[in-house]
């Protein structure tokens, strides 16, 4: 077992006989990461190369210890400093290439890349918009909260699926800088969540306070091209009629259990969705 400091970030590299991370079911005793000022908090069970992937986001490139057009440290040099396989090291910096942060150039190393402009969500993984800010180096704001109890949910028809359940209502836009460019409505029952400990705990997003509950395993999302309605314009202060990506989502526990249903208004000129598309075996 390996154990590495690396600025704020203290990160545990348990290996099997190949060199590789075994599976780790729980952060004690098999493998940790311990948030530092620059770091953001890592769950439990997740692979080592996504560890060392989002140290190197936040302490190399979104702290802009490395501007632009900077070469990131060599594989050697960061198997060093993280105490890691070089394969290991090699699919974090993969990753980093994927998610548009960084250049890789076979035999002149790992060049940091502008940072665009537009939030950039894999919509392939269950992450929140405000995740996907923070990673694409943006702030983004939570205006407009609206967190309600719904005690007929068949007169709400986005809350109509949950029977005669209690339910909590949180709508929200999103704005980065001056320009709205995100509507967000939640319905959670409170069988799931407390109308109080969504009170208590909400924090710009439904999904992260699930996800930090452990209430969330995956989720259904279908992405439609609408026109913006009356009351779309106004929310999302755009023109009648102005394009819109809407979101409808579903998000169910490990047994399945519906845990949320969640309805988002994008402005495209905000948000890229990505999805890898893989050839079948």
């Amino acid at each position: 077992m390996t154990t590495a400091r690396f600025l704020g970030t203290v990160i545990t590299d348990r290996c099997g006989g190949d060199g590789m991370p075994t599976t780790r079911g729980s952060m004690a005793g098999s493998g940790e990461v311990r948030q530092g000022d620059d770091i953001a908090r890592i769950r439990a069970r997740r692979p080592l190369q996504d560890e060392i992937r989002d140290a190197m986001l936040h302490e190399f490139i979104l702290s802009n210890r490395f501007e632009p057009g900077d070469r990131l440290p060599s594989e050697a040099e960061l198997t060093k400093m993280f105490g890691a396989s070089r394969v290991t090291i090699r699919t974090a910096l993969q990753s980093l290439k994927d998610q548009g942060y960084i250049r890789i150039v076979r035999g002149s190393g790992s060049t940091v890349l502008p940072r665009p402009e537009t939030i950039k969500s894999g919509i392939d993984r269950l992450s929140s918009f405000d995740t996907y800010a923070t990673l694409a180096g943006q702030k983004i704001h939570t205006d407009d909260l609206e967190i309600t109890r719904i005690a007929s949910p068949a007169k709400e028809p986005l809350a109509e699926m949950f029977g005669a359940a209690l339910v909590t209502k949180i709508s929200r836009t999103k704005r980065i800088g001056d320009a709205r460019v995100a509507l967000i409505v939640d319905y959670v029952p409170e069988a799931v969540l407390p109308l109080e400990a969504i009170r208590a705990g909400f924090d710009g997003s439904v999904l992260d306070l699930l996800l930090l509950h452990g209430l969330a395993e995956y989720s259904d999302c279908t992405v439609t091209a609408v026109a913006a309605d009356a009351a779309l314009c106004q929310q999302l202060n755009v023109p009648d009629g102005a394009p819109l990506l809407q979101l409808s989502e579903l998000t169910r526990d490990t047994l399945g259990k519906l845990v949320n249903r969640s309805e988002t208004w994008l402005a495209p000129a905000s948000f890229t969705l990505q999805l890898r598309r893989r050839r079948e075996p």
